[in-house]
């Protein structure tokens, strides 16, 4: 049986895979994709997956913040976010790899189940801590996203390949800048977080959370570390891009890996 949250659900995904395929299409053309149309197809779609996530929260008596869910969240508050930065930063680019994730994310939240126990209410601070967590992961992945086009429009630019598909990016100079911005945002605002972890939750050690303290405190040192690197030694280019993959994968080792194996794993 297909219920509004799947319908709205699977229409958002349809409409992420239009977009993609519209993005697609304008690099293999080497033509400039049209950022209106980009916002035509991407709004509808953010509104729709929102739909679609408050019936997956609320499928059941509680709130549901299994593995699944959350990435959906995450998901969704990216392209919310992208859409945002799109009014002053040249972030569209970054729908070429942020569509094809809210599918995923998508998906995986509507048709699988993480057997995650509902939790019967949430406390404001807990609220909070889970809002700034969210907003942090959002804006670090939008950051990866963004080294993986920086990497890749390096990596042309040094063979002298594509040159015409290059030119539809935006400077090499822009583009590092644009990542700096969203890795300084990120942490920020996941400095938020881990202090509201610590301020709010009972024991940020227990043994349930343990892992998810320590790397994601380990990914914090990575990120100021790089912002340090930039600032003081100039670090910029290939060496940005791995520290920002490996401060990212620090981050989601942390806290996905750890709900992996509690949910899918141990089975809740």
């Amino acid at each position: 049986m297909i219920t509004p949250t799947i319908a709205a659900g699977l229409t958002a995904v349809l409409l992420y895979m239009a977009g993609t395929v519209f993005q697609v299409r304008a690099f293999v053309t080497s033509s400039a994709p049209s950022v209106r149309s980009l916002v035509y197809v991407a709004i509808p779609a953010l509104l729709l997956h929102g739909l679609a996530n408050y019936g997956v929260v609320f499928a059941d008596p509680g709130f549901n913040l299994g593995i699944f869910t959350v990435g959906s969240l995450i998901a969704w508050v990216m392209v919310a976010f992208v859409l945002i930065s799109m009014v002053r930063l040249p972030v569209h680019n970054l729908l070429t790899l942020v569509f094809p994730i809210s599918v995923i994310a998508l998906v995986a939240a509507l048709f699988l189940d993480s057997n995650y126990a509902p939790r019967e209410s949430l406390s404001g601070s807990l609220i909070f801590h889970i809002l700034t967590s969210l907003a942090a992961y959002s804006i670090l992945l939008m950051a990866a996203c963004q080294s993986v086009v920086l990497a890749f429009q390096e990596h042309y630019i040094r063979v002298r390949r594509s040159i015409s598909l290059i030119r539809l990016l935006p400077p090499l100079q822009t583009m590092e800048a644009l990542l700096f911005i969203l890795l300084w945002a990120g942490i920020i605002v996941l400095t938020v977080a881990i202090l509201s972890g610590y301020a709010f939750l009972d024991d940020m050690f227990a043994q349930d959370v343990s892992h998810h303290t320590v790397l994601s405190t380990a990914s914090w040192i990575t990120y100021a570390a790089l912002l340090a690197g930039h600032k003081f030694f100039g670090w910029r280019g290939t060496t940005a891009v791995r520290w920002t993959l490996i401060a990212f994968s620090l981050l989601v080792l942390g806290y996905f890996g750890s709900k992996f194996v509690y949910e899918i794993i141990l089975g809740g």
